[in-house]
């Protein structure tokens, strides 16, 4: 299983140790014997002023991963303090929502906050799949998954929940209005044998957010599907159970980080 500091660059491990007042040699031997330290290390507010908010940093001199780790273990300990948090209801457009607990049971492991920080990695510097597809296209992966290999298969469902994740967490005011039509919920659930009945389900346009609720149904099977087979990590069904947090997460880190959204809510009094 990887971790943490398989992931981080040597640049990464100096500027941590910079801000951390350590030998950067010490800081990975540290790190190699006591793993879990380094969750304590991006959560410390000193990182993140010093990544996020230094001007006289060269941004070229953080990786992806490590910028995405700051931002989840950011945003988890604003979750974990918080009554309530921002729920989509449309483009552009959020209400509060007090269900908090399961985002912060989701960020209770931090294997599952490690998962998400790789799946940002994996959009941000994307790794080339075993077959010929675009790594950003459902479609198109989709349409390879029954011509493959066990192993090639196991690689193709876990991307196809990597790219619905994105999708519903990331880009949610452009996938949730949208539902799928029926041919394209058929060439989608085929990869999963998705019945008739369950075929409609993915159509149901009737819903708020039926896009999100589409994602969030095949993400949640394509990662269960692919936590079956041989080599994928044991956090994979893990994730495809809590599957509508980790899209609530990432709704959560794309509307306060990355693209900066400040809802409007319509709330009467």
């Amino acid at each position: 299983m990887t971790s943490y500091l398989d992931q981080l660059t040597a640049r990464d491990l100096a500027l941590l140790a910079r801000i951390a007042a350590i030998d950067p040699d010490r800081l990975r031997t540290e790190l190699r014997h006591r793993p879990w330290l380094i969750n304590d290390l991006l959560a410390d507010p000193q990182v993140y002023q010093a990544v996020m908010e230094d001007k006289s940093l060269d941004a070229g001199i953080v990786s992806p991963f490590l910028l995405f780790a700051i931002l989840l273990h950011r945003a988890a300990a604003e979750i974990r303090n918080s009554t309530y948090v921002s729920d989509w209801t449309g483009p552009k457009e959020r209400l509060p929502v007090f269900d908090v607990a399961p985002l912060q049971e989701f960020l209770d492991d931090p294997a599952r906050t490690f998962f998400l920080v790789t799946v940002l990695t994996s959009f941000a510097v994307p790794q080339r799949l075993p077959l010929p597809a675009h790594p950003f296209d459902l479609f198109e992966i989709a349409g390879w998954v029954e011509m493959s290999q066990p192993e090639q298969r196991a690689i193709l469902l876990r991307r196809l929940g990597d790219v619905s994740l994105l999708l519903a967490g990331v880009f949610p005011d452009k996938t949730g209005p949208a539902p799928l039509g029926p041919r394209d919920a058929q060439r989608l659930g085929h990869t999963i044998g998705m019945n008739a009945d369950e075929l409609l389900e993915l159509c149901d346009s009737a819903r708020i957010g039926p896009g999100l609720s589409a994602m969030e149904t095949l993400g949640s099977r394509w990662y269960q599907a692919a936590s079956v087979e041989k080599g994928m990590p044991l956090v994979l069904n893990d994730v495809a159970i809590r599957f509508r947090s980790a899209r609530r997460v990432l709704n959560h880190v794309t509307d306060r980080y990355l693209y900066r959204l400040d809802p409007r809510w319509n709330v009467a009094a």
